[in-house]
């Protein structure tokens, strides 16, 4: 059978209709079909969803993080039965204040069989959920239950803390030492722990024990800032209420382990001067306060000194460096009621909360953006207790978060108008493009199906043996072109010139080693057919494969023509106006309740500042006063 030039055709036939335009469309027909990566499981899809997650997670983008895992519930991803992404799920509704939403995914997993470790996080969760809105009796009886047995060392310390915290709130301090004594104290949480629970034994009176827990801080190494500045509050802590017990020695060795140029260092200060004046040392206490006047001017402590390194002046019989001391208090006081006033003046004004707000939405703790500003003027210093405060933390965090949610709306506010014109501009190319693209695909099929049916035939026409009756179908390209020219010439043989006995016998030689020459490689050209045949019939059916893709887009474009798309999305705006409005009305009242109680701080601030103003005041006026008869006295005397 002659084959060559049909498997030409067929090849060119192929090649032809895979590169057929159907611009309308759109759609670009590949080279080769790619058989190298496997597809994805289910379950692998999910792990690989959820490592993008924890990614967001680990990076502290809670707000991506949770964000993800709602889009990969709506896209029916993950669902009820992936425990561990409902367990972050609930865990990240706590940290954004949806304890409703947090307890009934916690409920959900404790209903289910579920592995014991992750129970008893669950467990942990839960009660981490109660802990926080307060409910300390519920929590206190999931943490101290069998049921969370087998946590991580991590999450046992947390178990072990939040009980600690629990049972001080109650007054039992024998059970939360009994807590404490297994987390260990020389990690961060071993030591704030261990702080908390010295101050609150103190409280309690019990002052021995609550000052043998400070002072065993006081001992252990300090490399990180945040650890020594534990330090030095354990160590001021320690030294305040040996001073306000009269123990003025342990109070001295106390104070004296704060660092010079800590956070906590003017408070030192100031309270290591106190215990040296009430052991009537008062010159010692002089260059204390006067160290301490040199420091921040708006800092309570450095306030307190500035009264009381005058009166020491005074005590000593310095009174012209007494009377210059009040004289320099009350013009420092002066500017320090100037800065509140600024102060106040600058948290009324609106916008005063976002202002706090940091560049990266994804920073960790709370340090407000213009730090250095409120530093400069002072502000900072007045409301440091404020920015430290767990409620106004709590509402901040509740700001940031809301104000995440109103940045998101406003992108989609404005994304909307271009996203409406891109689905009409799509919705007019498809129907203008559709029925010249359905003609186009229609043809493609019925070409590709005879180019099927043609290379089907092509396989069944090849026999199963060697048939040198048609020598040409079984040659190679030269054999059959030597073969065609040898027939030729044996068929018109005596017509033509020369035709002589010796050029029949010669003829006759060239006829038999030409035959003799195809029959030696007849089997291995038959092989060569078959596998050409078969590679047609696999390249006809990656065509017919791919022109079914092409069919599928076409119906898959025809249903976009016919859907709501467009509806949902005109019917967006309002939604996304209304939420936009829900949030600015919520920042707007968080921001109010921030500023009230930022006013109410800074007004009791002034008040003292004014009391301590009229006092040096005064202070001026007496020592004038008794400037002024002591003169007279001396020239009556004269």
């Amino acid at each position: 059978m002659k084959q060559g030039p049909l498997k030409k055709w067929l090849l060119a036939a192929c090649i032809a209709a895979s590169s057929a335009s159907i611009q309308a469309a759109k759609v670009e027909f590949f080279d080769e079909i790619d058989t190298g990566p496997t597809p994805l499981s289910l379950e692998q899809h999910r792990y690989l969803a959820f490592g993008e997650v924890m990614y967001d997670f680990y990076r502290h983008a809670t707000f991506d993080a949770i964000n993800q895992l709602l889009v990969n519930q709506e896209q029916s991803l993950f669902n009820e039965d992936t425990d561990y992404a409902e367990l972050l799920l609930g865990d990240l509704y706590v940290t954004y204040g949806l304890p409703g939403n947090a307890e009934t995914i916690f409920n959900r997993l404790l209903k289910k069989d579920i592995l014991s470790h992750t129970r008893a996080q669950t467990w942990l969760h839960k009660a981490a959920l109660h802990y926080r809105e307060g409910n300390l009796t519920e929590a206190a009886m999931i943490l101290d239950d069998k049921k969370v047995e087998g946590l991580e060392p991590a999450d046992e310390a947390r178990r072990k803390l939040m009980l600690a915290n629990i049972f001080m709130a109650e007054g039992d301090f024998s059970g939360a030492l009994g807590y404490l004594d297994g987390v260990p104290i020389e990690t961060n949480e071993g030591r704030y722990a261990t702080y908390n629970m010295g101050v609150a034994l103190i409280r309690g009176g019990h002052e021995s024990q609550g000052l043998q827990l400070l002072n065993s801080l006081l001992t252990l190494d300090a490399s990180t800032d945040q650890a020594l500045a534990l330090r030095d509050r354990a160590a001021l802590a320690a030294g305040l209420t040996q001073l306000r017990s009269g123990e003025l020695a342990g109070a001295q060795s106390a104070l004296r382990q704060v660092r010079s140029d800590g956070p906590f260092s003017e408070d030192a200060l100031l309270a290591l001067g106190l215990t040296n004046y009430r052991a009537g040392a008062v010159k010692r206490a002089l260059p204390l306060w006067l160290e301490a006047v040199g420091r921040n001017s708006s800092h309570p402590s450095v306030q307190e000194a500035l009264l009381l390194a005058p009166r020491a002046y005074e005590e000593l019989g310095g009174m012209p460096q007494a009377l210059a001391g009040y004289k320099y208090a009350a013009e420092q006081y002066r500017e320090a009621l100037k800065d509140l006033q600024r102060a106040i003046e600058n948290i009324g004004q609106t916008g005063w909360a976002d202002n706090l707000l940091p560049e990266d939405i994804n920073e960790v703790g709370f340090l407000p953006a213009n730090s250095e500003d409120l530093a400069k003027g002072g502000e900072l210093s007045y409301l440091y207790k404020l920015f430290s405060s767990n409620a106004f933390a709590q509402r901040f965090q509740h700001y940031r978060q809301i104000h995440q949610i109103k940045s998101m709306v406003e992108h989609w506010e404005q994304s909307l108008p271009a996203l409406r014109e891109t689905y009409q501009i799509q919705q007019q190319t498809l129907t203008r493009n559709l029925p010249n693209v359905r003609r186009q695909i229609s043809q493609h099929q019925k070409t590709q199906e005879q180019l099927m049916l043609a290379s089907d035939k092509l396989g069944l026409n090849i026999p199963n043996f060697v048939d040198m009756s048609r020598p040409a179908d079984v040659a190679t390209a030269e054999q059959a072109i030597m073969w065609d020219k040898v027939d030729n010439l044996a068929n018109q043989f005596g017509m033509l010139p020369g035709s002589t006995h010796a050029n029949a016998l010669r003829l006759r030689r060239v006829r038999g080693l030409l035959l003799w020459d195809i029959a030696h490689q007849s089997v291995e050209q038959r092989e060569k057919q078959i596998q050409a045949a078969t590679e047609l019939e696999e390249e006809s059916r990656i065509l017919a494969e791919r022109v079914a893709a092409v069919g599928a887009q076409i119906r898959d474009a025809t249903l976009r023509t016919r859907d709501d798309l467009g509806q949902r999305l005109a019917q967006q705006q309002p939604r996304i106006a209304e939420i936009k409005r829900m949030s600015e009305d919520t920042l707007a009242a968080l921001e109010k309740s921030m500023q009230a109680d930022a006013l109410a701080l800074l007004r009791a601030n002034q008040k003292k500042l004014a009391d301590q103003l009229a006092e040096a005041h005064l202070a001026v006026a007496r020592l004038q006063d008794t400037s002024v008869s002591g003169e007279s006295k001396q020239r009556k005397g004269s």
